[in-house]
């Protein structure tokens, strides 16, 4: 695969994929708000898929939207996404039982054209900036796969915010919901992933997966990030490197009510 650029700048040329599927049919967001799924809940008065959609769009970096969903008619009510799907800006993929399923599903489905972006449909405070910089910074080293992490250190601009962090030697680390499928060899990642899904909110069993010995090293503080994408490298069959993301609401996603609470607080200030 190619990693294809606009000619005469440096904007990166992504496809991309979105996770809109829900785990459970019940929840603390889904009761409290009456929703068959996240998407559908309104932060800053919009659908969190709406402005997911819009700062995709926003970036200038993204050519085709893979949406994983349960109910492509309910989806098609929101009109942004229905104006998507009728352009074929959007491809509608039904979601499987789990998001890495639905992510392996959907990978297959792009045709490896070009390097995938995936997120969520959750990611509510997500940024046209936020996913033109991850692109941007995906393409300067030659990896396979790229993951979004943010600096705890940088979210205590919003110091309620609760979220899991990894620990490592040389900082700690949350998640962001952005990863980049680079190419058809970093597809591996999507199988390895389907073994970790139950563990992903237990940093500690998540590393299990990769050895006890290492296992071991990270809990007593010896593994360095860097160490830890080598081993992680090795044993998902692809090469892995970390986009680091300055931007602490690049790692706030919703999944609880009082998330809901801060994304609103957040949005209202940031638009």
């Amino acid at each position: 695969m190619k990693l294809h650029k606009k000619s005469e700048d440096t904007t990166p040329v992504f496809d991309a994929i979105v996770l809109a599927g829900e785990r459970k049919r019940h929840s603390e967001l889904l009761d409290h708000f009456k929703v068959p799924a996240k998407s559908f809940i309104e932060v800053a008065g919009e659908p969190m898929i709406s402005r997911v959609l819009k700062a995709l769009l926003k970036s200038k970096c993204i050519e085709k939207i893979y949406l994983c969903g349960q109910d492509q008619g309910l989806f098609r009510k929101i009109p942004l996404l229905d104006q998507l799907m009728k352009s074929h800006r959007i491809v509608w993929i039904q979601n499987e039982k789990g998001p890495s399923l639905s992510t392996y599903k959907a990978l297959g489905m792009t045709g490896g054209q070009r390097p995938v972006l995936l997120t969520t449909s959750d990611h509510a405070l997500l940024q046209g900036e936020h996913v033109r910089f991850f692109c941007q910074e995906a393409l300067k080293k030659d990896a396979d796969l790229k993951v979004g992490l943010a600096p705890l250190e940088i979210l205590a601009k919003y110091p309620q915010v609760k979220r899991t962090s990894y620990r490592f030697k040389d900082g700690a680390f949350c998640t962001c919901n952005l990863f980049g499928f680079m190419n058809e060899a970093s597809f591996e990642a999507a199988r390895f992933w389907m073994g970790l899904e139950e563990k992903r909110k237990h940093p500690a069993r998540v590393v299990m997966g990769f050895g006890i010995l290492w296992a071991l090293r990270y809990l007593l503080g010896l593994l360095s990030l860097g160490d830890a994408l080598e081993r992680a490298s090795r044993v998902i069959g692809c090469r892995v490197d970390a986009v680091i993301m300055n931007y602490p609401e690049a790692a706030i996603d919703v999944d609880t009510l009082d998330d809901w609470r801060l994304a609103q607080e957040i949005a209202s200030s940031l638009y």
